[in-house]
């Protein structure tokens, strides 16, 4: 893993979630090293030639340089996502702390914020979290089964690890949504999974398809090819053949609806079916 520091000129950005908001990203590229990860994107904007998951850039400077922005009212209690293209509780965290160091500074304001994560660190900082007003934390679980995930998400957290520190959250008060995606064909469970968030205590499910441009396709290929070759073609046939495609996600969304409603958790479905579907 090639480590460096560096110092950025602002720590705020814009989100391009379909919701709007301000992200915040301590790290440029991520440990976690999920083969299908769309940030893969950023390499062209920062320089880095380097294979996505081998690269790490600590903002060093980031709670600084946030400070001195959130002075400004254009900031005023506009949300606040923190790990959009990246993970803010990947494992050099542990040394830099700088997702620790904003969260210090936006304690002391207003704005609705929430972290998105799959790593069970985030327990580490459960002392600041409680102090905020407005504050979820979003785990990505996409499957339980534990060896797939290992294949896809090699340096993360493991499913039983995101499960109990859900559970530690909420007990202390803190809201917890899920992230459902990508939705797996195959390996991704729904009823199984719906169970598991609603024992947790859940308070909301968000999922969506996955995002085959580029390397994101590729590195999910690789692990196919090398530990389930045959289940490759019918992994292929579902997310390039539209038909198909079609076919297989309004079956999902229609499950998921029936779930959502059986287990009393609110769903939000992004399938690329050219709507955003909610369900209560």
């Amino acid at each position: 893993m090639k480590i460096r520091e560096i110092e950025c000129k602002s720590a705020i950005g814009k989100c391009g979630f379909p919701g709007g908001g301000l992200a915040i990203n301590p790290y440029v590229g991520c440990g976690h090293g999920c083969v299908y990860c769309y940030a893969r994107f950023i390499k062209r904007f920062t320089g880095h030639t380097e294979n996505w998951g081998s690269f790490v850039d600590a903002r060093v400077n980031i709670a600084d340089i946030l400070k001195k922005q959130l002075r400004s009212p254009k900031y005023k209690d506009e949300q606040i996502y923190i790990g959009t293209v990246t993970d803010p509780y990947q494992p050099v965290e542990k040394k830099y702390k700088l997702t620790r160091s904003i969260l210090q500074v936006l304690v002391n304001y207003e704005n609705p914020v929430s972290i998105l994560t799959k790593s069970d660190l985030v327990l580490r900082d459960i002392d600041l979290l409680k102090k905020f007003k407005k504050i979820d934390i979003n785990f990505t679980i996409n499957t339980l089964d534990e060896k797939w995930e290992k294949f896809i998400e090699p340096d993360s957290s493991t499913i039983k690890q995101r499960l109990k520190a859900i559970e530690e959250l909420i007990k202390n008060g803190i809201n917890v949504f899920v992230m459902m995606g990508p939705y797996w064909p195959i390996f991704t469970d729904p009823e199984a999974l719906f169970k598991e968030f609603k024992k947790a205590g859940v308070s909301q499910v968000f999922t969506e398809s996955l995002n085959t441009v580029g390397g994101n396709w590729t590195g999910v290929e690789n692990v196919l090819k090398k530990y389930y070759p045959k289940v490759l073609p019918d992994m292929k046939e579902v997310l390039f053949n539209k038909s198909k495609f079609y076919e297989f996600y309004n079956e999902a969304e229609s499950k998921i609806k029936e779930l959502s409603k059986k287990y009393k958790i609110p769903v939000t479905i992004y399938f690329g079916l050219g709507h955003a579907a909610k369900f209560k």
